[in-house]
């Protein structure tokens, strides 16, 4: 049984006249006792 559960999320900001899409359609499932480490570029949505 999933502990957390994500379905389709996305994350979408401006800057300016700009839209910046950081996510898109992100998926995952972590179990009780697994661990999970996110990496990523600055600006890629990992605080998302």
């Amino acid at each position: 049984m999933a502990y957390i559960q994500v379905q389709h999320l996305y994350k979408r900001y401006q800057m300016g006249n700009e839209v910046i899409e950081a996510n898109r359609d992100i998926n995952f499932t972590i179990n009780k006792g697994e661990l999970v480490i996110i990496l990523g570029s600055s600006g890629a949505g990992k605080c998302t």
